[in-house]
């Protein structure tokens, strides 16, 4: 019969077994450090559990973030999705404003607004802190509300750096991506 445990779960102590995969050793005792199934291997005296592993966020990968707040230098996003992971996380970021564009911008609040999703690419990993970048042209804003009505912005035939209120036909300015609108990969 397989044993499932959570995290934390009680597994045994080190004079039984070594700490293996997908546990942690603490004070001598020996727990979960995942959801899964208990494994031991008796011969080798190891005690591991088998499961998922969360996903993780690397320097390099693309990512998609919604913007929770803007500052005079810097754009916080939490990120909610990795590229091509299935499984969501949970992790803040920063995008700087050197970081925004490959032109010069002055105000971050121009190229974002709060509750805009965004796709960017991992340049940076701190203990805690992530720095992103949207300079390259796939990279920016994939979709965005409008700031009066909140009704989602569609691109403007008009002017290709703006989006457009469906409902009040005001345009708004913002770092678009060349993929805006295409939402399959969230």
């Amino acid at each position: 019969m397989e044993d499932k445990v959570m995290i934390g779960d009680y597994l045994g102590t080190i004079e039984e077994f070594m700490p293996g995969s997908g546990t942690f050793e603490e004070d001598g005792k020996i727990y979960a450090a995942k959801m899964g199934i208990k494994y031991v291997d008796a011969a080798k005296h190891i005690a591991e559990v088998h499961g998922k592993d969360l996903p993780r966020i690397k320097i390099g990968q693309t990512v998609f973030a919604q913007v929770n707040m803007i500052k005079n230098s810097n754009v916080i996003v939490e990120i909610g999705r990795i590229k091509g992971v299935n499984n969501p996380v949970s992790e803040r970021a920063m995008i700087y404003v050197s970081n925004i564009d490959e032109k010069y911008v002055k105000d971050p609040s121009e190229m974002f607004a709060i509750g805009d999703i965004v796709k960017a690419k991992v340049l940076k990993m701190g203990d805690d802190l992530i720095d992103l970048t949207t300079k390259e042209p796939d990279l920016g804003v994939v979709k965005a509300f409008s700031k009066e009505t909140r009704y989602p912005l569609v691109k403007s035939a008009k002017y290709p750096d703006k989006l457009e209120d469906p409902v009040t036909k005001a345009f708004e300015k913002r770092k678009i991506s060349s993929e805006y609108g295409c939402l399959s990969e969230i």
